[in-house]
């Protein structure tokens, strides 16, 4: 007769597999540590976070009860079951009992049904020389089947009821969370971020861009803007337009690039400027076109290239 797993044993893993999975379910604000200390301490949050919910203690109590009743339905199977078995097969049975559960559990030799045990549960038909055996089902299965059961009515329940395991609550609350982080990054980097139709407004914006423009971009286009190897940027003549409004499609070229001229880098495509670096030269470049004075060819500046964009004109 096969030894069943004592209360003191497959209790508490249900329970520990139980709590676990409501772990793996709940959202979190993980502690950035590495090593021990920070599973450690995220383990530990998570934990406290878990348990602060009425409906997993609700669940966890239900499921203790239910495995009490599991265990105390195992023991009743197992007092039957000994009374049948021969004085010599008790008395093997009681040895190995004495010597624990685990040790018993990893032997290898008693697994299988004896020849007595297979004939009171073999039913009555067969097929093909293949007989059935009446097996009860595995007690661990019909506890997680019940659990199952139950924890499916709790849940439904608590789905439509409350905001526990809601998704879209979930969502919002970790929207929220990334959010502030956002912001909490912005602040701590000295960033500002306007609307997009404002972002040439940005004086701050502006004077850095014109930093990066004189480093890189007045090589090609001068200090002033009036064009040399690259062309004129403060008339009305654009060789890309591309993008309905003016300040994207300076930005869309300074980050992609210009398909009509190699010379002119993707210079956020490979990285040699971050999107807040595009962001503030394209503004700079806008004021350059918008609102300082135009640099004509009496000036210095290159003759008109490409075509005339009524509505991007200078106002």
């Amino acid at each position: 007769m096969k030894h069943r797993i004592p209360g003191s044993v497959f209790i508490p893993v249900v329970m520990l597999v139980i709590l676990a999975a409501f772990m793996t379910v709940t959202p979190v604000n993980f502690i950035p540590e590495h090593g021990l200390l920070g599973i450690f301490y995220n383990a530990y949050y998570q934990i406290i976070n878990v348990l602060s919910n009425w409906v997993v203690w609700v669940i966890l109590i239900l499921s203790f009860l239910m495995l009490l009743v599991v265990d105390y339905m195992n023991k009743v199977i197992e007092r039957k079951r000994f009374q049948q078995l021969s004085p010599e097969e008790q008395a093997i049975y009681e040895e190995e009992k004495k010597a624990g559960f685990f040790k018993t559990w990893f032997r290898s030799g008693r697994e299988k049904q004896t020849e007595e045990e297979e004939q009171a549960i073999l039913l009555d038909h067969g097929f093909d020389g293949i007989k059935e055996l009446d097996n009860s089902l595995p007690q661990w299965w019909l506890a997680l089947f019940y659990l199952g059961c139950i924890y499916m009515v709790i849940y439904i329940v608590a789905y439509f009821t409350t905001d526990f395991a809601h998704p879209i609550e979930e969502f919002n609350a970790e929207t929220a969370m990334l959010q502030e982080q956002a912001d909490e990054w912005i602040k701590n980097n000295d960033i500002t971020i306007a609307e997009a139709e404002n972002f040439y407004q940005d004086e701050a914006a502006i004077e850095r861009g014109k930093v990066i423009y004189e480093n890189i971009c007045a090589t090609c286009h001068t200090k002033s803007g009036g064009g040399s190897v690259g062309p004129n940027l403060t008339d009305d003549y654009w060789i890309n337009h591309t993008e309905d409004d003016l300040f994207k499609n300076i930005y869309k070229v300074i980050y992609d690039g210009s398909p009509n001229n190699p010379a002119m880098q993707a210079f956020g495509q490979t990285k040699q400027l971050t999107g807040l670096d595009v962001q503030d030269v394209s503004s700079y470049v806008y004021s350059l076109n918008q609102i300082q004075q135009e640099v004509t060819q009496a000036d210095g500046g290159l003759e008109p290239q490409g075509d005339e964009i009524s509505k991007w004109k200078r106002k």
